[in-house]
């Protein structure tokens, strides 16, 4: 008797579970960039799906679309503007690698949750408007993560991992690899080097 009432509990959990997690995946949904200007020769890496064990690259044109996990690599005098919706504009430079971390959208609250990773190369961000309080855009570097709500900046990696950061509008807060924290305005500059040095260009 105590067996069978055992997994009978166990079942419900399990179903409490399942209803909660189907819930949770109606409300998230994904939040996909698409193509809208493309100069010279750039590759979406595709990662690794179920039944296929290797990433695949696909080459970019006007109207691609780039989910999370992909890897936008651009080739020599070569760029590329990815545009989510009319909030996020991302302008990808030439011999440029970013990883599409996460992008997702919550439907109950509106928010957005963009995370990037530059390994290598300079993109532009710009907010057309002010993200929601709960939305969270962050850029990774292999010396810096950079948040923002509402502006306009640059980020540049060079290719001995140290990064340059350029504010031009609104505020961007700025945690180095040693857990300092800064808050850039427009018009500053913060240069992070991979030994954990950064100076901040007023």
């Amino acid at each position: 008797m105590r067996i069978g009432s055992l997994a009978l509990l166990l079942g419900l959990v399990a179903l409490t579970l399942l209803i909660f997690g189907s819930i949770e995946t109606l409300r998230i949904a994904p939040f996909v960039a698409k193509v809208t200007e493309l100069r010279g020769d750039a590759v979406a890496v595709i990662p690794p799906k179920l039944g296929r064990k290797q990433p695949v690259e696909r080459p970019l044109k006007v109207g691609s679309l780039v989910l999370a996990g992909t890897i936008v690599k651009t080739g020599k005098d070569a760029f590329v503007v990815l545009q989510w919706v009319d909030e996020v504009e991302m302008r990808i430079g030439p011999e440029t690698q970013l990883k599409v971390t996460r992008s997702s959208f919550n439907k109950a609250t509106k928010a957005i949750e963009a995370l990037f990773r530059l390994n290598l190369g300079t993109v532009f961000v710009n907010l057309k408007r002010k993200l929601s309080p709960r939305s969270r855009l962050e850029l990774e570097t292999p010396t810096i993560t950079a948040a923002v709500r509402g502006t306009a900046y640059q980020v540049e990696v060079k290719p001995d991992g140290e990064t340059v950061l350029q504010v031009e509008r609104g505020v961007v807060a700025v945690k180095t690899a040693k857990g300092q924290e800064l808050q850039l305005t427009a018009g500053q500059t913060v240069v992070a080097k991979p030994n954990g040095d950064v100076n901040l260009v007023k």
